[in-house]
């Protein structure tokens, strides 16, 4: 009936007036996230998109906006009404991106990526690094395996894998992947200002930071032949299953490696691959700070 249909159409104009007026109170300061959020289930506009509020911030960016509630599994789509404790958390957390993205760096940082099979020691390799540049921040994976025996207990942030998924439903992962027996994973970067930034993790992890930083410069470690490989594997005590696993997977990973264009450094002598690193660092540095208008200093 058209009483039916002009209620209808009033209905839907008075929508699109408390989302406009929700966007300019929001966009203007006088109503921060929290609050948005607290009172949305029994607000005006509960039933606006979480994408359509996060959107109105103030420096908001559409595409950072959706790749961050991507990170954090939020359907873009959901009433901000709907939304239950814990989303309503992680999302406060996250937002406002402001005017740097969410895992976004400064534009002069230099972004090392270090991966290769495992036993093939870019883990003392990445050491000694960090013992020389003092300047380099080393993001500190997450893993949810046991350490091994002598392992540094710094080397990871060895958690639970309650711990682990809890923190991948806050968003808290640039990257984090299932491998062989176990979770592991790279932390949103969150480095001291005027650090370069370094990654140690797999090559599959290596493809999403570099989509992440289309500039990452991505060494890949390898060790003069199998052979090589297999004894450093026994040698740091793997068992015969997890030494098979990982020779065979080290083909796919060299064949990733080389879809990426990553560079290769063959640890046949440690000294000698870390100046190969090192060499390369500073190149990566010399391009980032170009890029920003920087001196190209922090060796």
């Amino acid at each position: 009936m058209p009483a039916d249909r002009d209620e209808v159409v009033a209905w839907a104009a008075e929508v699109r007036a408390e989302r406009a007026r929700l966007s300019e109170r929001l966009a203007g300061g006088d109503l921060d996230l929290s609050t948005c959020l607290a009172t949305a289930p029994d607000a005006p506009w509960s039933a606006t998109t979480i994408l359509t509020v996060l959107e109105s911030l103030p420096g908001a960016r559409k595409v950072d906006t959706r790749r961050a509630l991507e990170q954090l599994g939020v359907d873009p789509g959901t009433a901000v009404g709907e939304l239950d404790d814990a989303t309503r958390r992680a999302v406060e957390r996250t937002f406002p991106l402001g005017v740097r993205p969410v895992g976004d760096l400064p534009p002069a940082t230099a972004v090392l990526v270090v991966s290769g099979p495992g036993g093939v020691g870019k883990g003392t390799i990445v050491r000694r690094l960090l013992e020389l540049e003092p300047a380099v921040w080393a993001s500190r994976s997450w893993t949810t395996r046991d350490p091994r025996p002598g392992e540094d207990p710094d080397a990871y942030h060895f958690a639970s894998r309650v711990d682990f998924e809890a923190h991948v439903a806050d968003g808290g992962f640039l990257e984090w992947v299932e491998f062989l027996d176990y979770l592991q994973g790279s932390p949103l970067p969150t480095p001291p200002p005027g650090s370069d930034v370094l990654f140690e993790i797999d090559v599959a992890g290596a493809a999403v930071v570099r989509e992440r930083y289309p500039h990452a410069t991505l060494v890949f470690v390898d060790t003069p032949d199998a052979a090589t490989q297999e004894a450093r594997l026994r040698g740091r005590g793997d068992d015969e299953d997890r030494i098979r696993q990982r020779l065979e997977h080290s083909a796919t990973e060299r064949a990733a490696a080389a879809d990426l264009g990553a560079l290769v450094v063959v640890n046949d002598e440690l000294e000698v691959a870390v100046r190969e690193v090192r060499a390369i660092l500073d190149g990566a540095r010399a391009e980032a700070r170009a890029r920003a208008g920087a001196p190209a200093s922090g060796s």
